[in-house]
């Protein structure tokens, strides 16, 4: 589950407002003439986030150097446009090139495609992704269902045969790609001089419920493996996932924009219900018979990881048991398809997955190139830590301190003997180290407070990229040198934002919880406002970061005339082991008492915070809390904002909730406890639910039952209706969201009270 508010179709949001019950027409019409007294100079700062997606359109992504050192390809957009063009760099003469931009027309979408970007929470458009070869001198680049090939050095740019491709994997050598058309994998000979090589189908049987060279819904949603395609090392053989959802439910999302239009069918894992069952198979590049990878589906149904290493390291594959209770590296012999178990992990609330995935940092785990040890990480002692293990799996010495928390590795020189690494100096930032493999003290290599995320070419140690956002508001992509040292910043077109972050950094109450205080750019001392928590508080997903351009729209509302704060409570990440699983089996009750003691803790210690008058407001697991605040609390909460929740969690997919509730069938009443439904008749604060009618990932079901349960206890709701899923990309459909939440918020908490100018 994300937090993303991302991605919609553009609508007036007034037609798509529904009232639960006819008492509440006078709210939401002071809501609605609220709106749009906001459109004027206080609502521009929503539409300029909307239209330049919190002015970070025109900045560079993906950044990747080439292997040579001297050059950098990155993907960039204008200031107001979501198509991404790609760029090359050069260090040498510090100037931009573009090699390869979107050809004209409107992309053509499968269904598959449009899935795994909303898996992957990838909303622009354009050139997508693009991948090097290993000598640098070749990128693919993807451009809905089209590849090209594109010329590093020259910049040619060349049509690869047919359309139709989906997750595409380019060989090692630059000479070929695999692909997925029709749920069967392919291979594409790349162009040499003017001819290109026919595609050669190595997979048959692909359907609409058997899939070949894709990932599954809960490893792309869940487990933070988007692929399902590997290339061997030499290029001469490939490893794809068979996924059978024959026994997976079927979901059916209709568009009722258009009626005419057959609903889509959806396979959606729920709860305590059947998952995809999976396999790998090795394939030879020109095709034949398929060797089957023998390991233990049915007992470890899991696949997160698999890594198929240069030089003398094995094939190696990352499964878990379905409870994630306990975890497997196992070894992969090609010739045959055997494995043999390397390492297991268990923990009896669950395992969180080894860092990797979300584009950063190289999946664990990662072979030295003699095959002598792997490179592992773990949170066996309540925070991660990078281990160097012995071929036999068996630990040789742990690498990180125990301190300095593990967060991603990023290089690995083994000539050199050290490795790179992003680390948590504290809880609410990262920073880079290198360190030896065989001890020493870190050596930080981004001072700069803040994000960083990095990124080396393989096998390439002289240079690195790293997309910071700086503690002091700052957001850059900077190339810098092994040591650190910045070598050239990458050109960006982005907007400078018209609104700068007011944030203080702090902790809250007894459990020293991390917390983040927003005040209006014109705050007024000795003035009491209206409080408003933004809020997630859920697994996974850390709200207070030392990274001020992430919280733009928290300034904005701010501005409109209130203090924006947010918590890190239990069940977060970035703490440590214990914290982060003290919600097993209740995802709610910790998190709302941490919540409303955070507050009250903040109001003792600021006299501007006015604590009766506090709103919350948050969208997916942040809207499932607001909905459970506004209900559960109404001594704290005097008005929510929910978006998208997932009510009941029985209707939410199995990788994520099973994790942290078990199963339905064996956790009844931890279910009914962590759920909205069994406290609805309880409401009695304004609540208004937004929820995208086509949301493939929180089914609006959640809503509708919700919506049932209130209307059935007689408890009056206001609804928001949104065409699309579950992001808003529509820049107008965005400001309309936002102005409607701040409208609503207003209604209730800016009804003055006796101390408001105290």
């Amino acid at each position: 589950m994300k937090n993303a508010l991302q991605r919609g179709r553009a609508r007036r949001l007034g037609r798509y407002l529904a009232l639960g019950l006819p008492g509440l027409v006078l709210a939401a019409g002071a809501a609605a003439g609220a709106a749009n007294a906001a459109s004027g100079s206080g609502g521009q700062c929503y539409a300029d986030l909307a239209a330049t997606r919190n002015f970070t359109l025109g900045l560079p992504r993906h950044a990747q150097p080439t292997p040579d050192g001297k050059s950098v390809l990155f993907l960039r957009s204008g200031p107001r446009e979501t198509s991404l063009h790609l760029w090359r760099y050069d260090l040498a003469g510090s100037r931009a090139v573009e090699l390869a931009r979107p050809a004209d027309g409107p992309e053509k979408l499968s269904v598959e495609e449009k899935a795994r970007r909303e898996r992957a929470r990838m909303s622009l458009t354009g050139i997508t992704d693009f991948a090097l070869s290993d000598d640098g001198t070749t990128a693919l680049v993807s451009q809905g269902d089209r590849l090209m090939q594109v010329a590093v050095a020259g910049g040619q740019v060349t049509d690869l045969p047919g359309r139709g491709w989906i997750a595409p994997r380019l060989s090692p050598d630059g000479r070929q790609v695999a692909a997925v058309r029709d749920n069967d994998v392919y291979v594409i000979g790349l162009r040499t001089g003017r001819t290109a090589g026919r595609p050669v189908r190595l997979t048959r049987g692909g359907s609409e419920t058997l899939t070949h060279g894709l990932a599954e819904f809960a490893a792309a949603e869940e487990l933070s493996r988007p692929d399902g395609l590997w290339w061997a090392p030499d290029g001469q053989t490939l490893l794809y996932e068979e996924a059978d959802i024959s026994g997976v439910e079927r979901h059916y999302i209709a568009d009722p924009e258009h009626p005419a239009t057959p609903p889509v069918e959806f396979r959606y894992p729920r709860a305590g219900t059947a998952n995809a069952r999976v396999r790998l198979g090795l394939v030879s590049r020109t095709g034949g018979p398929t060797r089957w990878v023998a390991w233990d589906s049915n007992a470890f149904p899991y696949l997160a990881r698999v890594v198929w290493p240069k030089g003398r390291g094995a094939l190696s594959l990352v499964v878990l048991n379905r409870a994630q209770t306990e975890e497997r590296v196992l070894r992969v012999d090609p010739a045959t398809g055997r494995v043999a178990t390397l390492l297991t992990e268990h923990d009896p609330a669950w395992i969180n997955i080894t860092p990797s995935g979300e584009g950063r940092g190289h999946a664990l785990p990662r072979w030295l190139p003699d095959g002598s040890g792997f490179l592992w990480a773990a949170e066996r002692g309540g925070a991660w830590r990078l281990e160097l293990r012995h071929a036999d799996g068996t630990l040789d010495h742990a690498i990180t301190p125990p301190d300095l928390p593990f967060v991603s590795l990023d290089d690995v020189d083994a000539a050199g003997g050290t490795v790179t690494v992003t680390a948590n100096p504290d809880r609410t930032q990262n920073a880079v180290y290198r360190l030896g493999l065989r001890g020493g003290a870190p050596v930080r290599l981004t001072p700069e407070p803040g994000l960083h995320a990095t990124s080396f070419a393989e096998g390439g140690h002289a240079v690195f990229t790293d997309a910071m956002m700086g503690a002091d508001g700052s957001a850059a992509t900077v190339v810098r040198d092994r040591d650190g040292h910045v070598l050239a910043t990458l050109p960006g077109v982005a907007e400078t934002p018209t609104l700068a972050p007011h944030i203080q950094y702090t902790r809250a109450g007894a459990l020293d919880m991390d917390a983040m205080i927003i005040r209006p750019a014109a705050f007024v001392p000795g003035r009491r406002y209206p409080v408003v928590l933004s809020v997630y508080a859920g697994p996974g997903y850390k709200q207070v970061l030392q990274a001020p351009r992430q919280y733009l729209e928290s300034q904005c509302l701010a501005d409109h005339g209130y203090i924006v704060v947010s918590l890190d409570g239990r069940g977060t990440p970035g703490r440590d082991h214990d914290w982060e699983r003290a919600t097993k089996n209740d995802l709610i009750d910790l998190p709302l008492r941490d919540q409303a003691d955070g507050l009250a803790a903040l109001g003792k210690r600021y006299a501007e915070l006015d604590l009766s008058r506090v709103g919350v407001y948050g969208w997916s697991f942040g809207g499932y809390f607001t909905a459970m605040a506004t209900i559960r609390r109404p001594d704290v909460f005097k008005v929510g904002v929910a978006g998208a929740p997932p009510a009941d969690f029985a209707d939410y997919d199995t990788a994520y909730t099973e994790r942290y509730l078990g199963t339905p069938q064996d956790d009844p009443q931890g279910y009914a406890a962590s759920n909205v439904l069994t406290y609805a008749a309880q409401l009695s604060r304004p609540l208004l639910i937004m929820h995208g009618l086509t949301d493939d990932n929180v089914y609006f079901e959640n809503t509708m039952k919700l919506t049932q349960a209130f209307i059935r206890a007689g408890r009056p709701y206001n609804l928001l209706l949104l065409p699309g899923t579950h992001m808003l990309t529509d820049p107008a459909l965005r400001t309309h969201v936002d102005e409607a939440r701040e409208s609503f918020l207003a209604a209730t908490l800016k009804i003055p009270t006796a101390d408001t100018m105290r």
